[in-house]
């Protein structure tokens, strides 16, 4: 198992959008890495800080 996810890969583990996902990396309530700028931009986000992430919105 992959230790870095995408935007779409940690929604789906936890089951929200990746819109979701976006907002919270925005927000800064979700840990992660930005590659590139822009528009093409992609987010690297580790398993632990999305375990983090769903132990905060009360999902295990």
């Amino acid at each position: 198992m992959r230790e870095v996810m995408n935007r779409k890969e940690a929604a789906r583990a936890v089951g929200v959008s990746p819109r979701t996902i976006l907002r919270a990396i925005q927000a800064r309530q979700l840990d992660a890495v930005k590659i590139g700028e822009g528009k093409t931009c992609s987010y690297i986000i580790s398993r632990s800080a999305v375990a983090e992430y769903m132990n905060r919105r009360g999902r295990k």
